[in-house]
């Protein structure tokens, strides 16, 4: 598929992905979805990518949800079974593979995140966001139930009743109020945003990457598997953990970092 709906660039480990349709606050146009797939499957499978970002274009949005014109209108004809097969093909495939990548996902959320935006946002492992950022899950006053595996991921985020609040009745929330319902992990100023969202990226792209891989893999099975399932699924990981090279060479440069740092006692001091 051509990419006409994003911007993906390459820089020192990361992949970014920014959604550019600002003249549409970033909404998700007819293909903008799948588009993502397409870009997320790029990343995963890039050895030279250890971590992946999305963000917006512009300085106001990060994703306003579907495109009212440009989604709605123009399949205002289509029947139940055409509407779900959309969302199965693009939503459902999207919130997998962000879950599934064994690379971590970030959010940088520079401003509006409504809608499927604030669900593509969720589906990410970790979300900065600017303090200029609101959040809206506004289905039920469009008369639309969740998508991008909301309802699985939200309750689990914030809580059941938070989860019910913010999908029942609709409203926006600021950034400092989705920090403390815990929709956003940090939070920093609008003109440091790009800068938070780096360093934290920089920190991601220099740790050993089949942990991370290994961290993602066990936190998904958790969520759906017993404490004694659990259990056996960390300890084939650690197993494979324990055997691996990057385990290896962790445990050899903190040895010779402690080394150094020994104070070198001369003799007969």
């Amino acid at each position: 598929m051509q990419i006409t709906d994003l911007i993906y660039e390459k820089r020192d480990g990361a992949a970014w992905i920014t959604i550019n349709r600002p003249e549409r606050r970033n909404a998700l146009g007819e293909t903008t979805t799948r588009q993502l797939v397409q870009l997320c499957e790029q990343a995963a499978t890039d050895g030279g990518v250890h971590a992946v970002v999305i963000t917006g274009a512009g300085g106001d949005a990060f994703c306003a949800g579907g495109d009212m014109l440009d989604t709605f209108q123009r399949r205002e004809g289509h029947t139940q079974q055409q509407w779900s097969d959309r969302i199965r093909q693009g939503p459902n495939v999207l919130a997998r593979l962000l879950q599934a990548m064994p690379k971590p996902v970030v959010a940088c959320i520079n401003g509006v995140a409504a809608g499927g935006g604030a669900t593509i946002a969720l589906a990410c492992d970790l979300r900065i966001a600017s303090d200029k950022a609101r959040f809206c899950f506004p289905f039920a006053r469009i008369g639309l139930t969740p998508e991008f595996g909301c309802s699985y991921l939200l309750q689990r985020t914030v809580g059941a009743g938070r989860a019910n609040e913010l999908l029942l009745l609709g409203d926006f929330v600021d950034a400092a109020t989705a920090e403390r319902y815990g929709l956003v992990n940090r939070l920093s100023s609008h003109q440091e945003l790009g800068r938070v969202t780096q360093e934290v990226v920089d920190r991601l792209v220099a740790l050993p990457a089949g942990a991370l891989a290994g961290i993602k893999g066990l936190q998904q099975f958790a969520r759906s598997r017993d404490l004694r399932e659990t259990l056996e699924q960390e300890a084939l990981a650690l197993g494979r953990a324990f055997t691996s090279s990057e385990h290896r060479s962790a445990v050899s440069a903190f040895l010779n970092r402690k080394s150094q740092a020994r104070p070198v006692h001369q003799a007969g001091a």
